[in-house]
């Protein structure tokens, strides 16, 4: 009687045992399609990341993704380029992510900015250099969310780079185009030519006799980390005056040039 009795708790046993693996069984194999997904976005994430090389802890360059790709073409990279001109590819320039302090002191670990292959290096050692000195860096963002618009972006005191455009009131190529020139707190270091001022907000800072933080001068530490690297200051242009302007003239001057 007692053998029986055990094998029919035995069985019933069992049948929950079954019954509770037929309930759970779609669950498991959700959860077990999920972490396939995530598994497999790991190792795609894993792969773009193969060709990242890391100066110091916050400053990084890496080759261009595929989602990076999406944001900038049509905005800073033309989805298709004038016959005129010359045209560029997503392995002539390098995504950069560097750290920074702004005007309050605050630190930021989010700049971002696009730059040349054969500069991507050097500017991440300037940068650390001014990093280290707390220099004041008011953001650091792509110009793609400004709708690559450099107006929007200087006014907002924005530093950056890369940016495929001609040079204001020109039909020449910007060193921007090759991502051979970077713009330092634009509003607070305006470009003036002849009459015309960029960003259109920028009045107050056009006397360079006034001591505000934030200008460039000859005595200013990216005046003398840029050059100390072999860039050009706009804010020795004759005739012209592009005070936020630094360029590295890596390329031939005539691929600025229409055709």
């Amino acid at each position: 009687m007692k053998k029986k009795i055990i094998g029919i708790i035995l069985v019933f046993i069992a049948l929950i045992v079954i019954a509770i693996f037929i309930i759970n069984k779609p669950k498991i194999k959700k959860v077990n399609k999920v972490d396939n997904v995530k598994n497999i976005t790991k190792i795609k994430e894993k792969k773009e990341e193969l060709h990242r090389y890391t100066y110091k802890d916050g400053f990084y360059y890496e080759d261009i993704s595929s989602e990076l790709k999406k944001k900038i073409t049509g905005k800073s990279f033309p989805s298709a380029f004038d016959e005129h001109y010359t045209s560029i590819s997503y392995d002539d320039i390098k995504y950069l992510r560097m750290k920074y302090y702004d005007f309050e002191g605050k630190e930021h670990k989010d700049g971002e900015m696009i730059v040349h292959s054969s500069i991507s290096k050097e500017v991440l050692e300037i940068f650390y250099i001014l990093y280290e000195n707390k220099y004041p860096i008011e953001k650091m963002k792509l110009v793609e969310d400004y709708n690559a618009v450099d107006e929007l972006s200087m006014e907002d005191n924005n530093t950056s780079a890369f940016n495929y455009r001609l040079v204001e009131n020109s039909v020449r190529l910007s060193w921007h185009c090759f991502g051979l020139a970077v713009d330092i707190n634009p509003l607070y270091n305006p470009y003036i030519t002849g009459n015309d001022l960029y960003p259109k907000t920028a009045g107050e800072y056009v006397d360079r006799n006034k001591e505000f933080k934030g200008k460039i001068d000859e005595e200013d530490l990216a005046y003398k980390t840029f050059t100390d690297y072999g860039w050009k200051w706009g804010g020795n242009f004759y005739g012209e005056k592009d005070y936020q302007h630094f360029y590295k003239e890596n390329l031939d001057t005539s691929v600025r040039e229409r055709r």
